[in-house]
């Protein structure tokens, strides 16, 4: 019996099944004997309580959960969640109960929108944490120090991932696809996964499981013996057959980079800056941020975005109104109509951290989908004094027009993140459509090519700084399809270069014209794999 799944990472790994259920007991719908002053009382502490313990338990942890936590907690800490929550306190609800259903109130004025949906769900899971401490109960079983475990859930929240410790050497979940959260985290962490598993919930509490990333499944009583056998890369050049940087977010990010062989930053996610930040950042106060990542970064070229605020990445100085679709929103440059003095001091800060460190720099515009926006973003850079200028591709409608931007942008990257999301009209964090954000997917591929091909039209570099690349297999097929450089999380750098530095062009090539051949993403990873078996 085995099961099948996405796979992330490579290692394959044997361990202990760790089913992870909340007690029902949380999520009871429960009065109370105190007042609704004395309710809605607890509520505010246990919220800033909660907030707080959180912020303090993951500050040691990888800039990725930090980074969600914080977008979290900002909605958790609004007051206007706890003011939704009052008519229920009012009722005669305690608090928990309050909070609960506020969110549901709150999934509900967002409509369908799968995106926020699924921040909701991540909300609930703090929630959960909540009520267990106001009413004096485990919210479920706490993962054990000891041992070697694998985390089986239906979905895993961020909360519950900052929890892992050194025991937790892999994780099943029932849903979730490649670019979800716990794939995301995972994958920052170094932790084998295999997700949108369908029968994960039904492994029994301690039973033995392999979970085999590499062959996209899960095997009970499995032995590493039966894992697939993982292609090995032996380089054979002295440097990468393109060129492999790093994604970074913060000052640790970067310095972490530095420890790899890294040349430079492919994607610095400026916005991870702001997401504390109540008040809109002077361009000194700025620059200063700026200047002091730059410095820690690895050698080489650095690419700058933009802020990417919006949708899942709410950030507190901006008064963002309640959409019903966020991810289709105002998000990335398009907040540059509402918050046009905040894009010019940014861009003005990046120049002064650039003039400071002497680094080589480009800037880019995320989430752009006309002409019009490429060379109004062009003309802002130009005025801050920034030369380099480039975008992200992840709006399938920038891809026809690309002609028309000859003499406008100096690179181009490609976020196949989002580009997959809006490519599948499939949300990347829906917990039932990881197979739709497959990075495998042809259409995706095939998408990729096309870029490449007109921006070697134009004559200029086009990198890929999405999710996909990390996977080693596939950053061959971008360098086969014309990609010049991907660019990876810092924990990821080592295994994608030397897979690069194994291969010869003409491999390469032969790789991406057996992925783009393919119909389906089971076929175009079976016939790039069997190149190199």
């Amino acid at each position: 019996m085995e099961l099948t799944g996405i796979g992330v990472g490579s290692q394959a790994v044997v361990g202990d099944v760790f089913l992870l259920e909340t007690s029902d007991a949380v999520f009871e719908h429960r009065k109370t004997t105190h007042s609704p002053d004395e309710e809605a009382s607890i509520l505010s502490t246990a919220i800033a309580t909660t907030a707080a313990t959180i912020r303090e338990e993951s500050s040691g942890g990888d800039t990725t959960t930090q980074e969600i936590l914080d977008a979290l907690l900002i909605i958790l800490e609004d007051p206007e969640l706890q003011e939704m929550a009052r008519p229920h306190l009012d009722e005669g609800m305690d608090a928990p109960t309050g909070l609960f259903i506020a969110l549901d109130e709150f999934a509900a004025l967002m409509g369908d929108d799968e995106d926020f949906q699924s921040r909701v769900s991540d909300l609930r899971g703090i929630a959960a944490r909540i009520s267990a401490w106001t009413r004096g109960i485990a919210a479920g079983p706490e993962i054990p120090r000891e041992g070697t475990w694998i985390i089986v859930a239906e979905d895993l929240t961020p909360l519950e991932t900052s929890q892992f410790g050194e025991s937790v050497v892999g994780v099943i979940t029932e849903l979730g696809g490649p670019t979800s959260h716990t794939a995301i985290i995972c994958r920052a962490l170094g932790i084998p996964a295999v997700v949108s598993v369908k029968g994960a919930m039904e492994l029994s509490q301690g039973a033995s499981v392999l979970v085999d990333p590499e062959g996209n499944r899960v095997v009970p009583g499995g032995d590493l013996g039966a894992a697939t056998t993982a292609i090995s890369f032996i380089p054979q050049a002295d440097s990468p057959l393109i060129t492999v940087r790093a994604n970074i977010g913060s000052v640790a990010d970067a310095e972490k980079a530095s420890s790899t062989s890294a040349r430079g930053v492919g994607l610095f996610r400026t916005e991870v800056l702001y997401l504390s930040a109540n008040t809109m950042p002077s361009v000194d106060d700025q620059a200063a941020l700026y200047t002091e990542v730059l410095r820690s970064a690895p050698a080489g070229k650095i690419i700058i975005r933009t802020i990417d605020a919006g949708s899942d990445k709410p950030v507190p100085f901006f008064s963002l109104e309640d959409e019903e679709n966020p991810a289709l929103g105002m998000r990335g440059f398009r907040l540059a109509t509402d918050y046009p003095e905040f894009q010019k001091s940014q861009l003005q800060a990046i120049q002064k951290a650039i003039a400071a460190t002497g680094r080589d720099v480009g800037v880019m515009a995320p989430m752009v989908s006309t002409v019009e926006e490429v060379r109004e973003f062009k003309a802002l850079c130009s005025e801050a004094g920034i030369s380099q200028v480039g975008i992200m591709i992840e709006t399938p409608a920038i891809i026809p027009v690309m002609p028309d931007l000859g003499g406008v942008l100096d690179f181009v990257s490609i976020g196949t993140n989002d580009l997959s999301q809006y490519l599948f009209a499939a949300d990347r964090m829906h917990p039932k459509l990881g197979s739709l954000n497959n990075p495998w997917q042809p259409g995706l591929l095939r998408s990729v090519s096309a870029i490449a091909t007109e921006a070697g039209k134009l004559g200029i570099p086009v990198g890929v700084c999405g999710e996909s690349a990390a996977n080693p297999l596939i950053s061959i097929v971008f360098a086969g399809l014309g990609i010049d450089s991907v660019s990876v999380a810092p924990s990821a750098v080592e295994e994608v270069s030397s897979a690069l530095a194994a291969v010869t062009i003409d491999q390469a090539q032969a790789a991406a014209d057996a992925a783009i051949a393919a119909s389906t993403p089971g076929e175009a990873e079976a016939g790039v794999r069997a190149l190199f078996a």
